[in-house]
Parts: C-alpha cells; structure tokens; sequence
C-alpha cells in the first residue's frame, strides 16, 4: 500500500522501558522510508503507567532524535500540556513540524501551542454533546494547522459512540468540523475537506529525508554484509 505512512515512537504509557537499546530499535524503524513521524511521544500524567521522570526523559530524548532524523513529532499529552510545553520549548519544536493528537480541551490550553506553529488533530471529542470547549478551540485554528483523526479504537463520534471507531467515522468529525467553522455543505465545505487532506499530505506525505536515506544505505549494507559472510559457512555444512 505506497500512500500507508508509519509514525514510531515510544509512548508515554511505556518511557519507563526506555533505554539506549530501545533508542537503537527505533532508529532502526526511522530509517524505513515509509516512515513520516516520531510519535506518539509526549507525557501522560493521567494514568502514570511510567514515572513521571520516565516520561519526561523518553520524551527529551525522541524530540532530539527526531531533530536528527529531520522528522515531525506526534504528541499524546494528556493532564500535562504546560510542562510539554514547556519541554517541547527547552527542546526546540522540529523544524518538520509538530501535531498535537486528539486535541479535546479548551482554546486557552491550545493557543500558545498553535501560536507556536502546530498542527492539530480532532477526533471523536469534537462531536461529544458537552464538547462546546473543544468545538470552540477548533473553530479558531488556522485552516493551514487543521487535520481530522480516528483515534481508533476509541473516541468513536457521535453518533455512533459505544461502538469501535474505525477510519469510515472520521466523516462525522470532519462534517462536524465543517459545521463548527461555518462551512455550508457545497463549495466551502469541499474546500474544507480539501485543505484537510493538504495539510495531512504536508506534514506526513514527505519524502525520505537525507537522514533516512543514510541509515537505510548503511543498514541494508550490514545486513547483506552478514548475509555474505554466512553464505559459505552454510554451504559448507551442505
């Protein structure tokens, strides 16, 4: 499937197993080409199935790895926007970009992270009955910054809440979104879905970067390397 982009990364839920050794996996993944992000990262200090450290450290480290890579970032944050903020600050946001997943508060938690350049993605929440907030925070995103998600499986929107969300409910949302902006349906809505898609395709859509390009040069070079070297140990065990 060539237009199937992937994002790696090491969750928040999971930075206590984050090591030298994990780094070294994920590098590896970064060099496949198909490979447009490095998330989700961030801090999740809802649920706190990593230390708080933990998740502060994973997050460091992959925002300078995506540096390196030339790569966007993908963001799960949850109960802990101003000290991700704060971090992504101290880091450097990537000059590639970053997305703010499943944005679902209020517009004064959003505006210093759309102010700072971000891309930021709605799902399900934005169609909840008590989501004024996060309509209200869409509705003044710049249309150049807006994209739709699933968050599959959960967050599936009305209607069709309690059931598993898959990518066919993301036509709720953006209808939603479309109603929230005040596109009628025809020509500006068209537009809207338009300039959606572009901004998906901007940020994750991209080419391999020159980083990418190395490290799969130099790991297919040791991977043919070690194939060599046990061709004739195999042969001569025939």
């Amino acid at each position: 499937m060539p237009r199937v982009r992937i994002a790696t990364g090491c969750h928040p839920h999971n930075a206590k197993h984050y090591d030298d050794a994990l780094e070294a996996a994920l590098r590896e993944r970064l060099a496949d080409p198909r490979t447009s992000a490095v998330g989700e990262i961030g801090l999740d200090f809802h649920y706190d199935f990593s230390p708080r450290d933990d998740q502060r450290s994973a997050f460091r480290r992959q925002l300078r790895v995506a540096r390196e890579c030339g790569l966007p970032v993908i963001l799960h944050v949850r109960e802990a926007h101003d000290e991700a903020l704060a971090i992504m600050r101290d880091e450097g946001f990537p000059e590639a970009g970053t997305l703010l997943h499943c944005f679902n508060l209020d517009w004064n938690v959003l505006e210093p992270w759309v102010e700072a350049g971000c891309y930021v993605a709605f799902g399900g929440p934005l169609t909840f009955k008590k989501s004024d907030d996060v309509r209200e925070a869409a509705a003044r995103v710049p249309a150049d910054r807006l994209l739709t998600e699933t968050d599959a499986p959960y967050m599936t929107p009305e209607p069709l809440r309690g059931t598993a969300c898959g990518p066919e409910h993301v036509i709720f949302t953006a209808e939603r979104l479309a109603e929230v902006r005040g596109c009628a349906p025809g020509d500006e809505r068209a537009a809207l879905l338009r300039q959606l898609l572009q901004n998906a395709r901007t940020l994750l859509d991209r080419e391999p970067t020159a980083w990418q390009e190395r490290a799969a040069r130099a790991f297919y070079a040791d991977a043919f390397a070690t194939l060599d070297g046990a061709a004739p140990a195999a042969a001569h065990g025939q």
